[in-house]
This record gives C-alpha cells, sequence and structure tokens, in this order.
C-alpha cells in the first residue's frame, strides 16, 4: 500500500528538514567564526587575562594600545607596505598573464594539450619546488628582492588561474569575436576591447585567490627574504614572536591588522567571485 503525503504532512517534512539544514549551516558558521572571535577577544587583553579567561571579555582594561604598539613598534606597517606592493604587483600580472593565455588556448587556438600543460602545475606543490626556487633566484641575485619575490608569486599561481579563466571564457558566446572579425578587429583588439571587460567575474575570482595566496604566503618569503626591511607581513608577525616570552595580546592584534584587508577586499567582491565560479554551471 503506497503511502501518500497530503500537503500539510508535507509542508511539515519540509520545514523539519529546512530546520535541520539551517541548524547544520549554523553550527558550522559557529565553529568558523570562533578562532576569530578568539582572535579579536585576545587582540584587547593582557597576557595575564588571555591565560587566566581567554574567552571571556577584558575585566580591567581594554588594551587597544595593541594594535598601535604592534603597528608602530613592532615595525607592521614597513612589513604591511612591502606586502600590499608585492601582493599589488604579482596580482597584476596575474591577471593580465593568466587572461590572455586562457583567451589563446580556449578560444584562439583552442588546445586541450596546451590547456593540460598550464594547468600541470596545481599538482605540484610549492614546498617541492622551493630549494630549486631558491638556487635559481640566488643565481640571478634576486634573493632579498621584491622582484624575485613577485616573480616566485606569479609562476606559483599561474595554473591555478588559468584554469579557473579557461572554465569561465569558453562559456562565453562565439559570436563575440566574429563580430569583431567582420569590424576588422585583431585578436589583440578584440581581447582587451571586448573580452576583458565582460570577463570582470572571472576575472575578480582570480584576483581573490591570488590576493589570498600571495598575502598569506609564508615559507616562500621566509626562504628568500631575510633582510627586515623588505619583509612581508606574515614574516612581520612571527618576529612578534620572542624566544623566552611572548606577548599574546601583541601578536592577535598583528594578525588581526594582517587578515583585516583580505576580509574587506572578499565582503567587497564577494559577489563577482561567486558569478566567476559558477559561471560554467548553466552551459550547454
Amino acid at each position: 500500500m503506497e503511502l501518500i503525503l497530503t500537503s500539510r504532512q508535507y509542508r511539515r517534512r519540509f520545514f523539519f528538514l529546512r530546520l535541520l539544514k539551517y541548524i547544520f549551516l549554523f553550527v558550522i558558521g559557529i565553529a568558523n567564526l570562533f578562532p576569530f572571535y578568539w582572535t579579536v577577544l585576545s587582540s584587547i587583553k593582557d597576557n595575564n587575562e588571555i591565560l587566566v579567561n581567554p574567552f571571556a571579555l577584558p575585566q580591567r582594561v581594554w588594551k587597544f594600545s595593541n594594535y598601535s604598539d604592534a603597528w608602530r613598534d613592532a615595525k607592521l606597517a614597513s612589513n604591511f607596505i612591502n606586502t600590499v606592493i608585492v601582493t599589488a604587483v604579482a596580482v597584476v600580472i596575474i591577471l593580465l598573464i593568466a587572461s590572455m593565455a586562457a583567451y589563446v588556448i580556449s578560444r584562439v587556438r583552442p588546445s586541450f594539450l596546451l590547456y593540460a600543460f598550464f594547468t600541470l602545475g596545481i599538482m605540484i606543490p610549492v614546498q617541492a619546488m622551493i630549494v630549486p626556487l631558491f638556487i635559481e633566484l640566488n643565481l640571478f641575485g634576486l634573493t632579498n628582492t621584491r622582484i624575485g619575490l613577485i616573480i616566485v608569486y606569479v609562476a606559483v599561481n599561474m595554473s591555478l588561474s588559468i584554469f579557473i579563466l579557461y572554465g569561465f571564457l569558453i562559456t562565453l558566446p562565439k559570436e563575440l569575436e566574429d563580430a569583431a572579425l567582420v569590424d576588422g578587429c585583431s585578436n589583440a583588439r578584440t581581447f582587451f576591447r571586448i573580452i576583458l571587460p565582460i570577463s570582470q567575474p572571472g576575472l575578480a575570482t582570480v584576483g581573490i585567490f591570488a590576493v589570498l595566496a600571495c598575502w598569506n604566503e609564508y615559507l616562500i618569503p621566509l626562504v628568500l627574504i631575510t633582510e627586515h626591511r623588505i619583509k612581508v607581513i606574515s614574516q612581520g608577525i612571527q618576529n612578534l614572536k620572542s624566544a623566552f616570552i611572548t606577548d599574546y595580546g601583541l601578536v592577535c592584534a598583528g594578525i588581526i591588522i594582517a587578515v583585516l584587508p583580505v576580509i574587506v577586499i572578499y565582503v567587497l567582491f564577494q559577489e563577482q567571485v561567486i558569478k566567476g565560479m559558477t559561471a560554467g554551471a548553466l552551459k550547454g
């Protein structure tokens, strides 16, 4: 005998499933936000309060001076500026080269072999390349330079960038190039005048991933950069730790200074990122 649900029973079951889904998402959200909450809370406390009562609000004084101490006295300001310069230049180069390469292998001269060759780098971890990279850059005198760090960032992030942009560009209608060809546009002019402006969602996605990768990178600058004047912010935060005692409030303040710009950038461009990641979902 078949069991036929009435509309009321169906609505109850549907409401119950939705409730379970939201409870699950709420728990996952809390689990992800809790470390950030604890870091913010610890950044305005001194060591004693962090160690005695780590999850409570400050009882004696709200130590906002941790931020100024980290920024000025611990010299995070210079590390921050170095990171901004290196990340900005690297991301611009990544977007330009990756978009041109993806355009050629997806629309001008479609080649799955070239696509596979370019994206092969995704499977190679940067840890496996760090020693050859150091030897090569040292040979050309590019260690302890922003240029050397930028070159490595571009090379490391190129494969994933081409992979994402290739998937976005193949969804664009072919009629765009046909119309441009009738108007007498070359491939280069078609790319810069037509394809690039309408590829903003894909470029935003690649840009966000590249910013996150370059901004948060620690191993590569740790190996390539030893001079304090050109160290990046991840190294600056590490330098906040002492060999004998660590001011955890100061360290947490440095972490918040480091992650805040990335959060702001993602919030501003999250809609474009979602569009870029789902661009090929409805194709066909």
